[in-house]
């Protein structure tokens, strides 16, 4: 069995090869600033920048990357979906603090600009119809589809059953499509 994209950028980078570690982080980072965007919902996005949030979760990454466990391929994107968890918790906790330095992100793989430009405007349409989710649909949608969860552990967080989270998840998605 070949081994994925991501783990081998992961067994790459941990041995310290700099260009895979940011191959790594550049193949996730328009899935986790998606997540970090549906997570902010509309009233945090007003005060904070996405992407403030994803540079911050990126060095809470970096500096944990040597603790991170590569289980199956959608662990990174949990790992990272953790970490931007813990940072808009702190965000939330402590708004009024003083505005971290920027972190560059590593540039993603190059696309046409016509290619780049539909990815950037599909992302937009989606983060907006969540935002016009319930809260329960969209927490639901971000645990399943973003985090990666099954039904059940996202029935323990959201103390429910896992039946009933599949018909929450099943409800969320019909009306996710209505607004897109």
């Amino acid at each position: 069995m070949m081994d994925s994209i991501t783990q081998i950028l992961c067994k790459k980078a941990r041995s310290g090869d700099r260009v895979a570690y940011d191959r790594l982080f550049a193949l996730h980072s328009d899935r986790v600033l998606m997540f970090v965007r549906a997570r902010l919902g509309p009233k945090l996005r007003q005060n904070v920048e996405s992407v403030d949030v994803l540079q911050d979760a990126y060095l809470a990454a970096h500096k944990a990357f040597e603790n991170f466990e590569y289980i199956d391929d959608g662990s990174f994107t949990r790992w990272l979906c953790r970490i931007i968890e813990n940072r808009i918790r702190d965000m939330n906790d402590h708004f009024g603090a003083q505005k971290r330095q920027a972190v560059p992100l590593p540039a993603s793989d190059p696309t046409g600009p016509v290619t780049a430009l539909d990815r950037a405007e599909h992302r937009e349409k989606v983060v907006r119809a969540l935002d016009e989710l319930s809260e329960d649909h969209r927490q639901v949608l971000l645990l399943r589809f973003f985090e990666d969860l099954s039904a059940e552990e996202v029935g323990q967080i959201m103390d429910r059953t896992g039946g009933a989270v599949r018909k929450l998840t099943s409800r969320a998605l019909v009306e996710l499509g209505r607004r897109l």
